[in-house]
């Protein structure tokens, strides 16, 4: 990545100051090259939403303007009154940068949340020096950190991706980032995508009495293979795995999902990041027992078979091990 222009604007809505920076930052610092460049590699790897730029929005028109600094600032200064209407929204900096990828040219926004941390403080009391403990409210995070708001634009063709957090807004929780800030909408990320297939699953198999653990393991081996197949998330091959010969319950899942506007086809970005995710089956029995099993083995009843007993409890058998190992960390 080669990083052009870079420019940080304060954003303390804890003392109510906008510091709006007049110069940019030196982009041949190292330390500023890579601090940028692993956020942004942190926001791809995310639950990131994605969508076009309508011509002639507030976005578009701001990235096209050529004073860098000028159109920074006024993006800064309405970001601030945005969270400033918010006791919930954390206060942070703006970090605003236009870059080189290998897919063109990008213009970069990155919300960057306070947080406090503890330093030491060489001060003199009575002519003797004291080291002592003083909090920062004001530390910014670690590259390492997940990124809450964030919104990366192809300067090309207007594509875009976005990570954010809805946050409570007078009494409602809402997507101020894009909603308030940016004035985008944004499609719907796979997360929440998933989390309407789930929820649905579940409503369901209540209602025709199906066994939770059984449907949603289902579901999540279906999800599992269809991403490491295709990328993406067949509800179709969800409701034949689920339901099977139960017509009634398959045909009011399917009727559901098309009520919350959800498509046959899921489409995922970042699929690797959700087939890890659900590599693994988790159970968490009412004994207190927690129990991970791999989804290929998950189905191998040589290797693993839930019994149901005629009292209405079940048996969980595990077969055919050769060795345990005890992992038992220092």
């Amino acid at each position: 990545m080669i990083i052009q222009h870079a420019i940080l604007h304060i954003l303390d809505t804890n003392t109510g100051s906008l510091i709006a920076s007049q110069g940019e930052m030196n982009v041949d610092n190292v330390g500023v090259h890579e601090y940028i460049e692993k956020l942004v590699n942190k926001i791809y790897k995310g639950d990131i939403k994605t969508g076009n730029l309508l011509p002639d929005s507030y976005l578009d028109k701001m990235i096209k303007q050529s004073d860098f600094p000028e159109v920074t600032t006024q993006m800064a200064t309405k970001l601030f009154d945005t969270i400033a209407a918010s006791e919930s929204i954390p206060a942070g900096d703006l970090l605003s940068f236009q870059a080189t990828i290998d897919e063109g040219p990008i213009f970069g926004l990155i919300k960057l949340n306070f947080g406090a941390r503890y330093a030491h403080a060489v001060e003199y009391e009575d002519d003797q020096m004291v080291n002592n403990l003083v909090l920062n409210q004001s530390i910014l995070p670690a590259a390492t950190q997940t990124v809450d708001e964030a919104i990366l634009v192809n300067v090309d063709d207007g594509s875009y991706q976005l990570l954010e957090k809805k946050q409570l807004i007078d009494g409602h929780r809402v997507p101020y980032f894009s909603e308030n800030f940016l004035e985008i909408k944004p499609e719907v990320s796979a997360k929440e995508n998933i989390q309407v297939i789930k929820r649905t699953i579940k409503n369901i198999a209540e209602k025709y009495d199906e066994p939770e653990h059984e449907v949603l393991a289902a579901t999540q081996e279906v999800i599992y293979n269809s991403l490491a197949e295709t990328g993406s998330i067949s509800t179709d091959v969800i409701a034949e795995k689920v339901f099977g010969d139960n017509i009634t319950a398959k045909q009011e899942y399917q009727e559901k999902l098309t009520e919350k506007s959800l498509p046959t086809e899921v489409s995922v970005v970042n699929s690797e990041k959700y087939e890890k995710k659900y590599q693994t089956q988790k159970f968490k029995l009412d004994s207190g027992i927690e129990i991970s099993i791999p989804v290929h083995v998950y189905q191998d009843l040589s290797k693993v078979e839930f019994v149901n007993n005629a009292d209405g409890t079940i048996t969980l058998m595990i077969k055919d091990i050769a060795s345990i190992l005890n992992k038992f960390n220092v």
